[in-house]
């Protein structure tokens, strides 16, 4: 690990300025940062970087923007970083994306040439990040390890403990961070997340509590989601940062 685990918490973008406002607070001082995912299902609703940029600087709170390549050229995300780096956004998380429900993918950029391309021209600010799936093999995790970027989201981080001490290892050794997926449902969604997201592993509060001391030696952090359920993220990181006496 690489200094204290954090916490970070899952907002799903809004274009309702209340709503916005309400997911906020309930995460406020309960996490260490705010993951915004960018058009997730294909769908627009808000930009992830323009909200980052919003929440960082009315509110004070770190905010993770998502930026999905596949909807832009080497121009579009030049753009987008630099205004990122001007407002103070720290970190930023590179992502193909899902396929658009509207138009159609630009496919000039992949995800490692992103970072490439941003390295060389914005100096390594914001700091960048990618996603990862324990379910590749070690071969393609390693590349990926390899490649410009800071830090990690790992998906489906329980599929191998075994596998997730080697990528902390490797990761440990080139400097990178890992931040693990940990998606949470509370009794009424529970059923509808485990539907909705097949494969991926859904824990309840106190589930998610276990999992996370069992893994807190092997990542530098958590990404708390809960799809639809602010409540259940924000509970879930106050059980955690008491657990763990991160407070």
């Amino acid at each position: 690990m690489i200094g204290p685990m954090r916490i970070l918490g899952e907002l799903e973008p809004t274009k309702n300025n209340e709503k916005l406002a309400k997911r906020v607070e309930k995460l406020a001082g309960v996490v260490d940062a705010i993951d915004i995912p960018e058009a997730p299902m294909g769908k627009p609703i808000a930009h992830a970087a323009i909200l980052a940029a919003y929440i960082k600087a009315k509110y004070g709170i770190d905010a993770i923007p998502h930026v999905r390549v596949s909807d832009l050229n080497t121009v579009g995300l030049l753009s987008i970083l630099g205004g990122l780096k001007a407002t103070g956004i720290e970190e930023a998380v590179l992502l193909k994306g899902d396929q658009p429900i509207v138009g159609k993918e630009v496919e000039e950029l992949t995800v490692e040439s992103a970072a490439e391309v941003a390295s060389s021209r914005l100096g390594g600010k914001p700091r960048l990040g990618a996603m990862m799936s324990l379910r590749y093999p070690l071969e393609a995790i390693t590349k990926r390890l390899q490649a410009p970027l800071d830090f990690y989201l790992v998906l489906r981080p329980s599929h191998s403990l075994e596998k997730l001490e080697q990528v902390s290892k490797l990761a440990k050794s080139l400097n990178k961070r890992l931040y693990t997926y940990v998606i949470v449902a509370s009794s009424r969604n529970y059923s509808k997340l485990r539907e909705m997201l097949v494969g991926q592993p859904v824990y309840n509060i106190d589930e998610a509590v276990r999992f996370v001391t069992k893994i807190q030696g092997l990542v530098d952090g958590i990404l708390i989601s809960s799809p639809g359920d602010v409540d259940t993220i924000s509970e879930t990181a106050r059980r955690i940062k008491k657990e763990l006496r991160l407070d």
